[in-house]
C-alpha cells in the first residue's frame, strides 16, 4: 500500500504542489488583510487626529483667516508680519531666555542631586521618592501649586521671607521677578527628570573603574572627567534634548502663573499663538506662530541627534592603506 501511494503522489505531484502553493498564497493574503483590519482603527485615528490637523494648519498659515471673514490667500504674508513685529521677537527672546535658564539650572542641579542620591546611605530610597514626586504632577497642577506659594498676600514664600526680615516680593506681577516664578516652577518640576537620567547613567559605570580610581588616588575632577563623564554623556544629551523641546513649547505654567504678564514679559510663543487664536480669532497668524515653533524644535532636535549619533573612528591602518 505504501509503495502504491508513493507512486500516485509522484504522478500527481505537480498538480498537488501547485494547489498547495495557491492555498499558501491565499492564506498569506488573508493574514495580511486581517492585520490591516487590526491596524485600520489606529490608522484612521492618526489621520483624523494628527495628520489632518497638521496639513490643515500648514495650509491655513498661508491665509489671512480671521474668524467671521472669508479666508484670503496671502502666501508667506503671516510669516512676514511676524518677522516685522517687535512683539513677536520680544516673545521669542522670552521663550529662549526661559529655555536657556531652565536648562542651565536643571542640568547643574540634576548632576549634583544625581551624584548625591547615588551614594549608598541608609534611607536614601525615601529621598529618591521625594525628589521624583514633582515630576509625577501635571504641569497644570504644578502651576496652580506654585501660584499659591508665590502669591503676594498669603503665599508661603513671602511668609518665610518676611519672617527672615526680608521684604515681600510680587513674584507674579513685578517685571523683575515674574519670569523667575516660571523658571522656579519648571526647575522644581523637571529637575527630577534630569536626576533620573543621571542615576541611570551612573548605574552603568563598572565598579572596577571606581575601585581603580580609588587605589590610584585620583582627584574628584579626574574621576568626573575620565570615569563619570563618558558614561553620562548620553543621558545628559538626552536630558538636554527632551527639556529643550518641552520648554520651547511651554504653555501651561506661564498661562496659570502670570497669564503672560506683566505686559508680554512672560509670554511664550505658545501662549502668543493661543492669544491670537482664542482672543483675536486670527487663525492664520496663530498657525504661523505654531509652525515657527515646530521649525525651531526640529532644527534643535536634528542638531542634538547629530551630536547623539555615535561616530565611527576609522583605524589609522585603514587610512594609511587607503581603504
Amino acid at each position: 500500500m505504501r509503495k502504491g501511494y508513493n507512486i500516485i503522489a509522484l504522478e500527481g505531484g505537480g498538480n498537488l504542489a501547485e494547489h498547495i502553493d495557491v492555498l499558501v498564497r491565499r492564506r498569506r493574503r488573508e493574514e495580511r488583510r486581517f492585520q490591516l483590519l487590526l491596524f485600520l482603527p489606529t490608522i484612521v485615528f492618526l489621520v483624523l487626529m494628527v495628520l489632518f490637523p497638521l496639513v490643515y494648519s500648514v495650509r491655513i498659515s498661508f491665509y489671512d483667516y480671521v474668524r467671521g471673514r472669508e479666508p484670503r490667500f496671502i502666501g508667506f504674508g503671516n510669516y512676514a508680519h511676524l518677522f516685522r513685529s517687535e512683539q513677536f521677537w520680544l516673545v521669542t527672546w522670552v521663550t529662549l531666555r526661559i529655555t536657556l535658564t531652565c536648562l542651565a539650572i536643571e542640568m547643574g542641579l540634576g548632576l549634583l542631586l544625581g551624584f548625591a542620591l547615588s551614594q549608598k546611605v541608609p534611607g536614601m530610597g525615601v529621598f529618591r521618592v521625594l525628589i521624583f514626586l514633582p515630576m509625577m504632577l501635571a504641569p497644570l497642577v504644578a502651576g496652580l501649586f506654585w501660584r499659591l506659594l508665590l502669591d503676594q498676600t498669603f503665599g508661603l514664600v513671602n511668609f518665610f521671607l518676611e519672617r527672615l526680615g526680608f521684604q515681600a516680593v510680587e513674584w507674579l506681577t513685578d517685571p523683575r521677578f515674574a519670569i523667575w516664578g516660571i523658571i522656579i516652577t519648571d526647575v522644581w518640576q523637571w529637575t527630577p527628570f534630569v536626576v533620573l537620567l543621571v542615576l541611570a547613567g551612573l548605574g552603568t559605570i563598572p565598579q572596577e573603574l571606581q575601585e581603580a580610581a580609588t587605589l590610584d588616588r585620583a582627584s574628584p575632577w579626574m574621576r568626573f572627567r575620565n570615569i563619570y563623564l563618558p558614561y553620562l554623556r548620553m543621558p545628559i544629551l538626552l536630558a538636554v534634548l527632551f527639556r529643550s523641546i518641552d520648554t520651547l513649547k511651554m504653555f501651561d505654567v506661564p498661562y496659570i502663573l502670570t497669564g503672560g504678564g506683566p505686559g508680554d514679559l512672560t509670554t511664550t510663543l505658545s501662549l502668543l499663538g493661543y492669544r491670537n487664536l482664542f482672543s483675536f480669532f486670527k487663525v492664520g497668524v496663530a498657525s504661523a506662530i505654531s509652525w515657527f515653533v515646530v521649525i525651531i524644535v526640529n532644527v534643535l532636535v536634528n542638531m542634538l541627534l547629530k551630536i547623539l549619533s555615535p561616530r565611527r573612528k576609522i583605524p589609522r591602518e585603514m587610512v594609511d592603506t587607503g581603504l
